[in-house]
């Protein structure tokens, strides 16, 4: 009985106990819930509209039109009296003085080429004539090397040997030259073949200052002072530059001068620009093909059978515009300047209006007095100062937000002449949604113009938008107060 009961004893101690089941613990439970998180923030990741946004700049959008002008100038074109080569000395777009060479009219051509063959001929052997007795050279070449001498150069003794050689050369075969010729009888022959020259060539030189173009186009006709407009629009000239040719006929242009720096641009003038520049002795207006602003002078307006012409004179850029003829130009009728945004980013919300009367102000805040009715008010009704967080105003009312924490059709607000006063008026407003703290908010926007595809905002109004404000770009569908990140 005794051994039994040990051997019982002995295998109730040997039994493990088993640790009561609980279930999930804690911390698989936190880890379960963090899992979870994840799994929700990556789908919502993919998922989430992507938002676009840009930063509000500075800019301008102009009121303008374009028109399509004629250049003239003070243009003299010199024909030539006679055929034969031409050969010309100024190049385009110099100025030159009264007399100045401009060209040559060579009449016989290739029998006056032989002749100044001739000419380079006697000249050179005089060239050589002259060197007979020059021994400058030699002295220069002694004398450098003695000012430079170097005991550990011997490359320049060789130099200056070889310097020596070759001069003494050239005076050996100009004494030769000059011993077999017979100057004075070569300097005869050059005074005869140049005078052959002379009478077979025709030197033109300029009959007035100015600035020498060889581009001739027909509209050098034109006269500022007796200009018929409707003749000069529908002129069709064709132009030639004659600095290209090689030969010219009589009575055919050869270049022209243009005697001073003025220039003169003719249009054709719409009602706008007609009722634009009245009282106005100046227009400034943007050149479109070199991007150039230029103030310019209304020199006259030219009434013709119904048809009004503007005749601008400009005394600036003039060799910038030497080569044009046509140029298209814009006047500007107004400029605005501001926030420059785009129409797409522009939403509308709804706003209350109330008279200035509603407003009320305790100590530094400004605010309404808003009634509440009710059982449990004292006499029926509650009266609550609202201190106004976000507004719009002009000169008679304010403009409060719609929403269900603050203002609401119908509420009644206390009016400081006509006791209650019910908001029963609504107007939308223009705005922006920004994203500057992570979250999506709106901004009211001032318009200043309008076009197409901008609007120009004033960059100080009051909750308004400012620079550098990162606006959404086409705010469809998007909610205000939504966290973007």
């Amino acid at each position: 009985m005794e051994r039994e009961y040990n051997n019982r004893k002995n295998n109730h101690r040997k039994r493990k106990r088993r640790p009561p089941n609980k279930g999930l613990g804690i911390g698989t439970f936190v880890y379960f819930l963090i899992f979870i998180y994840l799994v929700y923030t990556i789908i919502s990741f993919y998922l989430k509209k992507e938002i676009n946004y840009y930063s509000a700049e500075k800019g301008f959008i102009y009121n303008a039109q374009i028109f399509d002008g004629i250049i003239l100038r003070n243009e003299t074109v010199i024909n030539s009296e006679k055929d034969g080569r031409i050969s010309f000395f100024v190049p385009e777009g110099d100025k030159i003085n009264i007399g100045s060479l401009v060209c040559s009219i060579d009449t016989n051509g290739d029998f006056t080429n032989e002749i100044q063959k001739n000419i380079n001929y006697i000249n050179n052997k005089l060239a050589y004539s002259n060197n007979c007795n020059n021994h400058i050279s030699i002295k220069k070449s002694l004398y450098t090397y003695a000012i430079n001498y170097n005991n550990n150069d011997f490359k320049s003794i060789y130099k200056l040997k070889t310097t020596l050689k070759d001069n003494l050369l050239n005076i050996t075969q100009s004494m030769y030259i000059n011993n077999s010729v017979d100057i004075k009888s070569l300097l005869k022959d050059k005074k005869l073949l140049e005078s052959q020259i002379s009478s077979n060539v025709n030197l033109i030189n300029a009959i007035k200052s100015g600035v020498i173009s060889y581009k001739i186009d027909g509209y050098e006709k034109f006269d500022i002072d007796s200009l018929d407009c409707k003749t000069l629009f529908k002129y069709e000239g064709e132009e030639i530059y004659t600095a290209k040719e090689d030969k010219v006929q009589q009575k055919k242009p050869l270049f022209k001068i243009i005697d001073n720096d003025k220039w003169y641009i003719v249009a054709n003038m719409n009602k706008s620009l007609l009722e634009y520049i009245q009282d106005k002795q100046h227009l400034r207006i943007n050149i479109i093909d070199k991007d150039t602003v230029v103030n310019t002078k209304i020199a006259k307006v030219i009434d013709d059978n119904k048809e009004k012409y503007i005749l601008l004179e400009i005394d600036r850029y003039f060799n910038q515009y030497l080569s044009n003829r046509q140029v298209k130009f814009e006047v500007v009728y107004d400029e605005y300047r501001g926030i420059k945004i785009p129409q797409d980013s522009i939403i509308e919300k709804d706003f209350v209006v109330l008279p200035k009367g509603c407003i009320t102000q305790r100590g530094n805040s400004i605010g309404v007095l808003k009634k509440t009715f009710g059982k449990e008010y004292v006499g029926g009704e509650s009266v609550e100062f609202i201190k106004l967080k976000f507004y719009y105003k002009d000169e008679n009312n304010y403009y409060l937000p719609i929403s269900q924490e603050g203002f609401q059709i119908n509420d009644i607000l206390v009016h400081e002449t006509n006791g209650n006063y019910t908001l029963n008026e609504k107007k939308a407003l223009q705005g922006v949604y920004i994203i500057n703290k992570g979250y999506t908010a709106f901004k009211l926007v001032e318009e200043v113009y309008s076009s197409d595809n901008y609007i120009i905002a004033k960059p100080s109004t009051p909750y308004g938008i400012r620079i550098y404000d990162r606006i959404i770009s086409k705010p469809k569908d998007i909610v205000e107060d939504t966290v973007i990140y």
